[in-house]
């Protein structure tokens, strides 16, 4: 018999509810897991302030170190954050897509290129964002061949019942139902591809670029208050003609290692679209926008 204890009756009656709690959080903490990534709205580069333009540029870099050093989670949540500080940069979003490849969650790569084409949809790598989609479909695809096949077996099994007995291929329909960021042509993705050096030698000149373009900017504002201080350049405070001859140097060193960098650029892509295809696969493409400088990955051409 039991025993008249009057708190053991609803300590035994705790139990059933602790139970559906647990239940209810397996099934709950894998559902918010699926969610895919919400990314702050598009917004126009006149209204960021300058400096929320460095802020982010800061936080990016701290990004691209996480993500040259494989620690792809906080890699990606540092790019998220630049994203949020500045978020006219739409340029981050391959690059967030690279790192979620890189990671081997394809769905949020997926995603974060559709956000892209969504954002920018004249975008110039406009070709090469849907060829990286449609091989990431496909590779979803070939990973979980039988995801699709409750949906399609019954069509297939009442369409072709009444009148034939050959089995229906699976694979007409296998593509068809993996969830798509954005529409994208149709078709075999193409093959052939390119070497990564041609990238190697634009990314440096990229760098160069934005380095030269930065040693302009600081020397052009050094100069600027030089002027401001000693209009006339007569009987100058050693301090101010110091500042003054210093911001010079960095104006022509600006346009040097600029003017170096360009030509890298230059050259690399025209080695990179006059080399011959050895294969296919996957290409690193460079990608610059004011401010940023970084890498995706992409289809090869």
């Amino acid at each position: 018999m039991l025993p008249s204890h009057p708190g053991y009756a609803m300590r035994i009656s705790r139990k059933p509810l602790l139970v559906l709690a647990l239940v209810g959080m397996a099934f709950a903490v894998p559902a918010l897991a699926q969610q895919p990534s919400v990314y702050p709205a598009a917004c126009d580069a006149s209204k960021v302030t300058r400096q929320d333009v460095d802020r982010a540029h800061t936080v990016f870099l701290s990004g691209k170190g996480f993500l040259d050093e494989a620690n792809y989670d906080k890699a990606i949540s540092y790019f998220k954050d630049a994203y949020s500080i500045d978020c006219s940069v739409h340029a981050i979003l391959p690059i967030i897509a690279t790192a979620y490849e890189r990671k081997g969650d394809k769905g949020e790569a997926i995603h974060a290129l559709g956000e892209y084409l969504t954002r920018v949809p004249n975008a110039p790598d406009r070709e090469v964002i849907e060829r990286r989609i449609r091989n990431l479909r496909d590779q979803l695809a070939a990973e979980h061949p039988t995801a699709t096949a409750p949906a399609t077996a019954p069509t297939s099994t009442i369409a072709t019942a009444p009148t034939s007995t050959v089995p229906v291929e699976p694979t007409a329909t296998s593509t068809s139902t993996v969830p798509s960021a954005t529409t994208a042509p149709t078709g075999a993705p193409p093959e052939g591809g390119h070497t990564v050096a041609p990238w190697i030698l634009t990314i440096g000149g990229g760098v160069l670029v934005v380095a030269g373009g930065v040693m302009l900017g600081v020397g052009s504002g050094d100069v600027s208050t030089a002027n401001k201080a000693c209009p006339s350049h007569v009987n100058c405070d050693s301090s101010v003609a110091s500042n003054g001859n210093t911001g010079r140097t960095l104006e022509t060193a600006g346009v040097v290692v600029g003017g170096v960098g360009i030509a890298a650029v230059v050259g690399g892509l025209v080695w990179h679209f006059t080399e011959h295809p050895q294969g296919s696969g996957t290409a690193l493409a460079p990608v610059v926008a004011p401010g940023y400088g970084g890498l995706s990955l992409g289809g090869s051409f």
